[in-house]
């Protein structure tokens, strides 16, 4: 919800860095609350923290936002087109939604929604292709078993992504697939520890296969 206070700010016309007064407002949090939580964004590398000057979203700060408001804009398309509901709560409802909806099934479901450009409150949904930085990224939900990736970036919400960052699925680091569930859950190997990841993971790292 940090990151994407601060994507909808800079929507709206606000230079970054974008004040913490506005993100506790948006939030309706306290500014100590903001303040503990935008370091430790900024540690993780989603934020660059300016002191009394306020945030600006990484490029991968910026990629997690992405996703998140593109599956929470297309599931507001679908609420207000196919279940009548209001736009402003389409794009309530579609809030919970858009932390447990799958990258396959966002793209699924623009599809089935004729790839719509807006969500219904106006703002523009953004496209698929802005997940990941490199050109040679998939998603970690493609590699078979034997498989050594590099992890590229990650596009996944808290505590998701703080939970991949502690098992040391940062950027740069190397894993090898190790099996692989019916369920599409992965067994890897990073740094000699194994760790397994379910579906929704996998949907949201971003990798490199190396050759």
């Amino acid at each position: 919800m940090y990151l994407i206070t601060v994507a909808r700010a800079i929507e709206d016309g606000r230079t970054e860095p974008v004040s913490m007064s506005h993100v506790a407002t948006q939030l309706d949090v306290t500014g100590v609350s903001v303040n503990q939580m935008i370091r430790k964004l900024d540690a993780r590398g989603y934020v660059d923290y300016e002191p009394y000057r306020g945030v600006s979203l990484t490029e991968l700060g910026r990629v997690v936002a992405s996703a998140i408001l593109r599956r929470r804009r297309l599931w507001g398309v679908f609420l207000f087109e196919k279940l009548g509901m209001s736009p402003a709560r389409a794009d309530d409802v579609a809030c919970d939604l858009e932390h447990v909806t799958p990258d396959e099934v966002a793209d699924l479901l623009s599809g089935f929604l004729g790839h719509p450009e807006a969500g219904p409150t106006g703002r523009a949904i953004p496209i698929a292709g802005d997940r990941a930085s490199s050109p040679h990224a998939e998603t970690l939900s493609s590699l078979s078993a034997g498989t050594l990736a590099t992890v590229v970036t990650s596009a996944l919400p808290e505590p998701l992504a703080g939970f991949v960052i502690d098992q040391g699925l940062t950027t740069g680091a190397t894993l090898e697939v190790l099996g692989v569930g019916k369920r599409g859950d992965r067994i890897v190997a990073v740094d000699g520890d194994c760790v397994h990841l379910g579906p929704e993971l996998v949907e949201g790292i971003f990798v490199e296969i190396q050759q």
